[in-house]
């Protein structure tokens, strides 16, 4: 009886199991969906910069296309865990082609132990969501401030469905190489109209690529729920099995005794 009761004991403990990361797996699901549309969304203003800053490539400021005199590393990584290798798949590609001891970035609290502590290292604060993506922009943005000089680069790191990889955001020597042979006419000078400009293409390609990761971790947490609850699945079928094993042996047990009597 008491080994039975036990199994019991574990049965229920996997059907709790069962409810939160059926819970978890709904919220994870829910966030994919809006977070993949806001992103196809995104996509398309970045496109929209990238064709405006072609129109005014001859007049960006040279700091914005002259090559770097150090990089600045930023790295996408998650704020809750449970989502496989997607943070340290991250740290593993900066760690094979960057200098570690160089100005670097880390957006999301997953990340922050896995780096030692050094001078031109910015811990900042992940977005969970769609929602609050454009705050996490604001403070990268406020982070490589703090960090660049007067020629600077910015290489962003991100997991995506292929691996982890990096873009290189800054300077913007690829959109110049895309220049228009007739510019367009402004109002204001050409000048602060193409600092502006870029200035909106940077935050908002900063954008599309945050929202790109917040939607593969919440992928690859969906698969590692899917596995999890997989597991928990034949565990549950197991453990029944085991009970009504147990169950039929106590009816035995009991039909011998009342025998016995007689």
């Amino acid at each position: 009886m008491s080994q039975r009761r036990e199994v019991e004991a574990r049965l229920a403990l996997f059907d709790d199991l069962s409810g939160i990361l059926g819970a978890m797996r709904s919220f994870a699901l829910a966030e994919l969906r809006k977070v993949g549309k806001r992103e196809a969304a995104q996509q398309q203003v970045v496109q929209s910069l990238e064709m405006a800053l072609a129109d005014l490539a001859d007049s960006l400021p040279e700091p914005a296309l002259s090559a770097p005199a150090k990089d600045i590393w930023l790295l996408f990584g998650s704020v809750r865990g449970f989502c496989g290798s997607f943070n340290e798949d991250v740290i593993r590609y900066w760690r094979q082609n960057a200098d570690q001891q160089g100005p670097l970035i880390l957006l999301g609290e997953r990340l922050h132990p896995m780096v030692k502590e050094h001078a031109a290292l910015q811990r900042l604060r992940g977005a969970e969501g769609g929602l609050d993506a454009p705050a996490a922009i604001d403070s990268i943005l406020a982070a490589v401030a703090e960090l660049r000089g007067v020629e600077f680069g910015l290489i962003a790191c991100i997991r995506d469905e292929q691996g982890a990889r990096s873009q290189r955001l800054w300077p913007l020597a690829n959109v110049a190489s895309h220049a228009r042979l007739n510019p367009p006419l402004t109002f204001a000078p050409a000048a602060e109209v193409a600092q502006g400009v870029a200035e909106h293409y940077l935050f908002h390609t900063l954008l599309a690529l945050l929202l790109r990761s917040i939607r593969v971790e919440n992928h690859m947490r969906l698969m590692q729920m899917e596995t999890a609850l997989r597991h928990l699945e034949r565990g549950g079928e197991e453990l029944q099995r085991q009970r009504n094993r147990l169950r039929q042996e106590e009816i035995v047990e009991e039909i011998e005794l009342m025998v016995g009597r007689h």
